[in-house]
């Protein structure tokens, strides 16, 4: 009987797929004009700017019929005050909305079978969209504005939480009646992330390089500061720069002593932004290049993470990752933003919002690291 009424309960959750199956599927992103017209829109439907629209009717006929000016002065600025923090309101109330519909987000992956490409969460972000309007969890049906925000919720909400969380108490208290409909869809979801991996996990994935003809930065530059430098003064970098700028004008009086320490403290800021700013430039599929290259790579120590770094920098140029074929400086270069990167992922718990844990990508990280120590061992 639980086994007939949990098949009824997946057939109802999926039937908003089979509704836009024979439709093209149409997401916030092809009826706005951006981003930014598509949140405003949403603030402006949500309860909390209804009610910050109403509270201006008491603090108005408080100004008609106070004798005091001070206090609806204060009024009136703590509502205007209130205005910054409706983005707030909205954004904990999507995650509230997100968090009580768990399981039908992990039944339409099940149903779709996306992968690690952007363009295999569509359906299901449309279908979210509709389910969520349809049945009262949303006032509009635009929850999604695009497959990466589906694809980026699915990582921050179900992936890495339950993933990180190998206790099967710990995960029935977080995820409730959600769980077995989130084991499927991480199976599914895995299951689609390695067949990607073969793909790549071969040499027949490269298109031919002759490594000769392509130069590392090590060999252009006659110091790696020079390499850091033109990467850190970007227009990426252009606010921390104008920081640096700003810092040294006001510090400009206190002397040379105290600039010093300002400068370098900006200067470190900007080493820290520049690696995460390389680490997020990188999609699933050129992490997987990555992890593939070094495991297929046939070369043991120096000379094999110049081969690593040679070929990465040619396919991030090609792929539009990076502007030009200057992404790893050297082999040692290489080495290091791997261990940062990727084998640092395999002992973190949590991480900072701008950083993915790449959970699918843990088995390959552990190949990646096994082939370094075994090449390491070799070379011994």
């Amino acid at each position: 009987m639980e086994d007939n009424k949990v098949d009824d309960e997946k057939n109802v959750g999926l039937l908003s797929s089979g509704y836009l199956e024979s439709q093209k599927i149409v997401l916030p992103k092809d009826v706005f004009r951006n981003g930014f017209t598509w949140f405003c829109y949403e603030t402006f439907k949500s309860l909390a700017f209804r009610i910050w629209l109403l509270s201006w009717l008491p603090v108005t006929t408080w100004w008609k019929m106070s004798t005091s000016w001070i206090y609806p002065f204060l009024a009136t600025n703590l509502l205007i005050l209130c205005v910054f923090f409706l983005p707030l309101i909205q954004m904990l109330c999507r995650k509230r909305t997100l968090s009580k519909n768990l399981t039908q987000f992990s039944k339409e992956i099940i149903a779709n079978s996306p992968g690690t490409d952007v363009e295999s969460w569509e359906p299901i972000a449309a279908n979210l969209n509709s389910y969520m309007h349809e049945n009262k969890f949303w006032k509009t049906k635009y929850f999604f504005y695009g497959a990466w925000n589906c694809q980026e919720a699915f990582r921050l909400n179900i992936l890495e939480p339950f993933s990180s969380n190998k206790d099967d108490d710990s995960r029935l208290k977080s995820f409730k009646d959600s769980v077995p409909y989130i084991e499927e869809a991480l199976e599914v979801y895995f299951t689609e992330v390695d067949k990607q991996w073969k793909l790549f996990d071969t040499e027949k994935a490269w298109n031919p390089v002759n490594l000769d003809e392509i130069q590392l930065p090590k060999e252009t530059y006659l110091l790696k500061l020079t390499w850091v430098l033109k990467r850190i003064f970007t227009l990426q970098c252009l606010p921390l720069f104008l920081q640096c700028l700003y810092i040294t004008y006001i510090s400009w009086h206190n002397g040379l002593l105290c600039r010093i320490p300002y400068l370098g403290c900006i200067f470190l800021m900007n080493m820290h932004t520049f690696q995460n700013l390389r680490g997020a430039s990188m999609k699933t599929e050129h992490k997987m290049q990555f992890l593939s290259s070094i495991i297929n790579e046939r070369e043991i120590g120096a000379d094999g993470w110049n081969h690593v770094a040679k070929r990465m920098n040619r396919y991030l140029f090609e792929q539009n990752v990076w502007k030009n074929e200057e992404f790893f400086f050297d082999g040692i270069d290489c080495q290091k933003f791997f261990k940062r990167n990727f084998v640092g992922l395999l002992s973190s718990k949590k991480t900072s919002s701008n950083v993915s844990l790449d959970v699918e990508l843990w088995p390959y990280i552990l190949e990646a690291q096994s082939s370094c120590t075994d090449e390491s061992s070799v070379q011994i």
